[in-house]
């Protein structure tokens, strides 16, 4: 993968197209995301310079068991490898697949912006799926700190998700103010960082694009990832057998939670090696082989056997084999956390003593429609295991997007990322309903 230098200025050389005020146009063309969650592509635009933001994969149906499903392109001029080069650069909110997923496609010419931690989360994730590297120029966001494109200022600010490394922008052109909340909450780990963007927001907002997953989901319960936390200690503390937690490896805010919960349980806290490579690529304080004793690692055996089979993944699966926990061992204790996956279901049949374990569910309950999910709730209760519901949407309630659009006040309010879109209409003012490649002038 290519790095560069942190670019504070990409220059464009062309002339402006000016309203009648002798104002710079703006153009917003979202190019999906206005009726669906997930595939998020916006883009922005003067006459001399345009900005993608996202460029992200499709959310296959839940009733669907493949979770890697291609998507289509959007239908951006200029922005793909086969195409003459016209857009100037692509910002990356955050790693999702769904805001991310079809970066493999961009030009190699275009520079990409992106958290310099969630591009090491996707490089890892590649080097176990398989991906391929992104060539193109490399730029790191820096929380706060101004990046110059052409006619465009982009601020991003590093926000609350369950996506780690996660930024919401706020961009100028001339006297325009667009913001993107990207995907954001402030009930996470991160609430600070949220409170952060919102009280830095310039007064005169033109656009706000806010992202609406919740607006679908109106009786689903929001907790924050303590009171999460707290519930799995009090779970884990009245069982004396072992504990599964079936949650992303990715959703690093949960992984904390669930190892303060072990750790105070007095667990050793069990995670497998891909999720070990992930940890390893954050800073000290989050739990990872080595630098805290009491975390082990697990090695699938689908995983472990398709990796070995060339020299990057067998160098990868070695890197952590000094912490390595066996089945054999893990048969012959009852004092460990393991965070686990759908694909792990072999493994937890060949582990002796899950017999009346305790199991944490610890994602979206709509995954459970999926074939490989249905197959491993199955084995936890043949096996007796007591399940627990335990999860908390990556995205703002909606008390919570109530908070941010009162607090932005913006002179035109555009919903995204939502298949609810008429329901902001209902609950707010200056509600512009657009529909993905219309072109909303600003």
């Amino acid at each position: 993968m290519k790095f560069q230098g942190e670019v504070k200025e990409i220059c464009i050389c062309k002339n402006n197209k000016l309203n009648s005020k002798g104002e710079i146009v703006m153009n917003i063309i979202i190019h999906r995301g206005t009726h669906q969650i997930g595939g998020s592509c916006i883009e922005l635009s003067t006459e001399r310079t345009r900005i993608i933001f996202d460029i992200g994969q499709e959310l296959p149906n839940i009733d669907e068991d493949r979770p890697n499903k291609v998507s289509a392109l959007p239908r951006v001029k200029g922005l793909y490898k086969d195409d003459i080069k016209s857009v100037d650069a692509v910002l990356i909110s955050h790693g999702h697949g769904d805001h991310v997923g079809l970066i493999e496609a961009v030009n190699s010419e275009i520079p990409i912006f992106i958290g310099e931690k969630a591009l090491k989360i996707l490089d890892v994730t590649s080097k176990f799926i398989g991906g391929k590297p992104i060539l193109n120029p490399m730029n790191y966001f820096n929380s706060g700190n101004e990046i110059i494109i052409g006619d465009f200022s982009v601020t991003p600010y590093l926000v609350d998700h369950s996506g780690f490394d996660a930024y919401a922008f706020v961009i100028k052109a001339d006297n325009k103010c667009i913001v993107y909340s990207g995907d954001l909450r402030d009930h996470g780990r991160k609430k600070k960082a949220t409170d952060y963007f919102i009280n830095n927001i310039p007064n005169a907002v033109d656009a706000l694009l806010i992202e609406g997953t919740m607006m679908s989901r109106i009786n689903e319960p929001v907790e924050t990832e303590e009171n999460i936390e707290q519930k799995a200690y009090n779970f884990m503390k009245s069982k004396e057998n072992p504990m599964f937690v079936l949650q992303s490896s990715t959703n690093i805010d949960r992984l904390v939670g669930m190892y303060k919960a072990a750790k105070r349980n007095g667990r050793i806290f069990v995670i497998d090696i891909f999720t070990a490579h992930i940890v390893a690529q954050l800073d000290g304080s989050i739990p990872k082989p080595g630098d805290f004793k009491d975390v082990r690692v697990f090695y699938p055996y689908y995983l472990t056997q398709r990796m070995f089979k060339d020299p990057e993944g067998e160098r990868l699966m070695k890197q952590f084999n000094k912490y390595w926990i066996s089945r054999k061992e893990l048969g012959k204790r009852n004092d460990y956390c393991m965070i686990i996956r759908d694909s792990m279901l072999s493994d937890l049949q060949h582990i002796p003593n899950i017999k009346d374990a305790g199991f944490i569910y610890s994602m979206w309950s709509g995954y459970k429609k999926q074939e490989k999910m249905r197959r491993l709730l199955e084995l936890s209760e043949l096996n007796n295991m007591e399940m627990i519901d335990l999860h908390t949407s990556g995205h703002a309630s909606i008390d919570s997007l109530q908070k941010i659009i009162h607090s932005i006040c913006p002179k035109k309010l555009i919903p995204i990322h939502t298949e609810n879109p008429s329901l902001f209409a209902e609950k707010f003012e200056n509600v512009y309903i657009a529909k993905d490649e219309e072109i909303i002038s600003i």
